[in-house]
């Protein structure tokens, strides 16, 4: 009879567990009548469900958190961007800091950073140069894409590449437009080609295009991101990424990234199971409603 898996961890050596991080917005200061729990809105341009806490893997990483708070004019801003350069095994709990004269005045406040007891971080390993394979580039300078000029042929190694041009240019509605649905068809094409080690690729290609903004072009364009999504726009942008329909292109950019002693998985899918596949990037990614029938 096998083990379950849980248990037979314990007993076997092979079984460890991969380091990660914890954004916590559930323990405001009790002791504190300005102080309150925030939601965590996005990460990285994935909607979130009104979590209070959530997993992520180290790195950096764009929050956006919506206090929960009263906020008395309509005005007032409900969402901030918590930029977060997460280190292994650690959990970060902030919270919303309301002015005592201003309930509509908030800031994030970091209450604490601490480890994460059942979490092990990964043994140290030296530094080495990132290399950003030819695959994970465009073939030629991608300028800035508007919403008119991207189709659901338009990859996303074009479109990270084009949402960094469009940033430059200040032309943050393109910019935004460009985010969600590089962020959708990549999470796609992860869905279509299962082989983990693959999806890899995502993070090399953004530190090849928006990774290389400077602080202040990534901050005003995060300030532009919590501005939108606190106008309640997020309909909009299912309601557009849906009409883009699912990706027509074969993802050759991940598939080129698999290991050595991978095995292609194949791309050709129904239209069925595409149709599938890009309900649950918009359910699970965006986290659109689910389409009507």
């Amino acid at each position: 009879m096998k083990l379950p898996l849980i248990i037979s961890c314990f007993f076997l050596a092979g079984c460890q567990s991969t380091p990660y991080a914890m954004v916590d917005g559930s323990q405001s200061k009790v002791s504190d009548a300005d102080n309150y729990n925030v939601e965590i809105v996005a990460i990285d341009g994935a909607f979130q469900t009104g979590k209070l806490t959530k997993n992520i893997k180290p790195g950096y990483h764009t929050v956006h958190l919506s206090t929960t708070g009263p906020l008395r004019s309509k005005k007032a801003t409900s969402t901030l961007v918590y930029p977060l350069l997460a280190k292994e095994c650690m959990r970060y709990v902030v919270s919303a800091q309301h002015g005592p004269g201003n309930k509509d005045d908030w800031e994030i406040r970091v209450l604490d950073e601490r480890l994460i007891p059942a979490c092990t971080p990964s043994s140290a390993e030296p530094e080495v140069a990132i290399v950003i394979p030819d695959y994970a580039k465009p073939t030629s300078n991608i300028s800035c894409l508007t919403q008119e000029q991207l189709t659901n042929q338009t990859t996303p190694v074009v479109l990270f590449h084009s949402v960094a041009a469009c940033i430059k240019s200040q032309d943050y509605n393109s910019a935004i437009n460009g985010y969600f649905l590089a962020g959708a068809y990549a999470y796609f094409d992860s869905l279509r080609v299962p082989n983990k080690p693959s999806h890899a690729i995502v993070e090399l290609i953004k530190k090849d295009s928006i990774w290389t903004l400077s602080a202040l072009e990534q901050q005003n364009f995060e300030q532009k991101l919590a501005e939108y999504l606190a106008s309640e726009q997020k309909q909009q942008t299912c309601e557009w990424v849906k009409s883009m329909d699912a990706p027509d292109y074969a993802p050759q950019y991940m598939l080129q990234h698999l290991p050595q002693d991978g095995t292609p998985q194949p791309t050709d899918l129904s239209a069925n199971i595409a149709a599938t596949l890009f309900s649950a990037t918009l359910n699970q990614y965006l986290g659109c409603q689910a389409p009507q029938d």
